[in-house]
């Protein structure tokens, strides 16, 4: 459904709303017309079968008016030489009558043979209510309206039709609805044709936002302008240069997270290399208590600053540089890999770890190493940091539909609704965990899930139970 707010919408309603009533004015003005020539061509019509009948009842008499032409009758009409009497016996001479005076009106009240258009011109006796003259008139026969048509005829003769208003308005309605058809037609087709054209030229707009939707946070490239109409162009034009600052500004905030990551690397590995050789040293129980927490915080520390710069490399947009990598690749290799590094603080917490469908002997084609590496690292040292000792970890790896799934699940606290739109920030940590963390293995994954086209999901590992534990999936498109 067409938003009222939208462009489209309010340019094909002012569009379809001028072409309406541009469209209603002129088939006002079409059946206007119209119903006027038709009423024109009707009183036509009579004038010309009263002229017929007129011609007939001369001929009677004078049998060349058959053949006159128009004009020629006419000026036998108008002149005051009275017609032939008719003998009543073939062998009787002429009777010798005075001539009859030419009738110019026919008063009120008078009788007259009316000849009726509508009963095959049959003549019936009636008597008006106004004077009759020449011509076109309307009056009232039999309580209807009839438009009469009169011609005189020399000596006192006449021919008179009539017929009624209803009859000729009908035939002039019809005449005009006609006329108008097309326009009424074109009342309804011509804003949606309207309405689809505009919908066309709004195509490549609509693509254009499209293609951003779909576009990752990461992705700042600027919108194509192919297609783009004329006068949106520079809308378009001023979001890419928008966007052009934007990613100016997010790489030098990237290049300075990264760059401080990696100048905190060296001191933080000379603090830990002389941590170590403090430890080895003869000291007293308290200065031995002491050195353990030092190495306890540079190992955090250290932690934090190399997810910092994992993060910074993943904003930086490392994982688009490892997908022109796409060899395949084993998921079982891949998950050894990861764990290697988390086996002995599972061991020395006796965490369970279980792992399912990695060895099904089909490489993982289409889909960068890296970026999963990175995704997978992450899930597992949050799954082992969060599970309570004695706990367990369960990795599964399954394809379908296309696509290579990966999912991890605790037995740890989990996560509740209420914080899972925001454990994806960067630096944000749920209180309360009791674990000490960088805030940052959430926000990586998201990175990396964004890179790759991945979809990820946190819910319960086993709701009901407390505590209910953490089930992570991500899903992977195979492209």
């Amino acid at each position: 459904m067409m938003r009222t707010d939208s462009l489209l919408f309010r340019t094909a309603a002012a569009a379809a709303g001028a072409v309406v009533l541009l469209i209603a004015l002129t088939a006002a003005g079409v059946f206007y017309t119209a119903s006027e020539h038709a009423s024109e061509r009707e009183d036509r019509r009579l004038e010309d079968t009263t002229a017929a009948l007129a011609r007939a009842e001369v001929a009677a008499l004078l049998p060349p008016a058959l053949t006159m032409d128009a004009e020629q009758f006419a000026e036998r009409l108008e002149s005051d030489k009275p017609l032939p009497m008719r003998r009543r016996h073939r062998h009787q001479p002429d009777a010798q009558m005075p001539p009859r005076e030419r009738l110019t009106v026919i008063p009120a009240g008078d009788t007259v043979l009316m000849r009726f258009l509508e009963k095959q011109g049959q003549a019936v006796p009636v008597k008006l209510d106004a004077d009759l003259v020449a011509g076109l008139s309307t009056h009232m026969i039999e309580g209807t309206p009839h438009r009469v048509s009169v011609v005189f005829l020399p000596g006192g003769r006449y021919t008179a039709a009539a017929e009624p208003l209803a009859v000729r308005e009908a035939a002039v309605r019809e005449t005009a609805f006609t006329a108008v058809m097309p326009l009424l037609a074109l009342l309804v087709i011509l804003p949606v044709v309207t309405a689809l054209v505009l919908w066309r030229a709004m195509r490549p707009l609509r693509r254009t936002a499209g293609e951003a939707a779909k576009r990752s946070s990461s992705d700042l490239q600027p919108l194509p302008l192919e297609g783009v109409p004329a006068e949106v162009r520079p809308l378009v034009e001023a979001v890419n240069t928008l966007l052009a600052r934007v990613e100016r500004a997010r790489t030098r905030e990237i290049r300075f997270t990264a760059d401080a990551a990696h100048e905190l690397r060296s001191p933080l590995t000379a603090l830990t290399l002389e941590a170590e050789r403090l430890s080895r040293l003869s000291l007293t129980p308290e200065a031995r208590t002491a050195v353990e927490a030092l190495e306890a915080g540079l190992a955090r520390s250290v932690h934090q600053v190399s997810q910092l710069l994992h993060f910074a490399r993943a904003q930086a947009g490392e994982a688009a540089a490892m997908e022109k990598d796409m060899k395949p690749w084993y998921a079982a290799d891949l998950a050894a890999e990861v764990l290697e590094p988390l086996l002995p603080d599972m061991d020395s917490r006796g965490i369970l770890f279980e792992a399912e469908g990695l060895d099904d002997g089909r490489p993982i084609e289409g889909l960068p190493r890296a970026a999963v590496q990175a995704v997978l690292r992450n899930l597992l040292e949050n799954a082992v940091r969060y599970s309570p000792d004695g706990g367990s970890v369960t990795l599964t790896a399954k394809r379908e539909s296309g696509s290579l799934i990966l999912t991890v699940s605790d037995t740890g606290p989990g996560i509740p609704e209420s914080e899972l739109s925001r454990v994806f920030d960067p630096f944000y940590r749920m209180a309360g965990t009791g674990r000490t963390g960088t805030g940052l293995g959430l926000a990586i994954v998201r990175t990396y899930a964004d890179m790759t086209g991945a979809e990820v999901t946190l819910t319960d590992a086993e709701p009901g139970r407390t505590p209910p534990g953490l089930r992570a999936e991500v899903r992977f498109p195979l492209s």
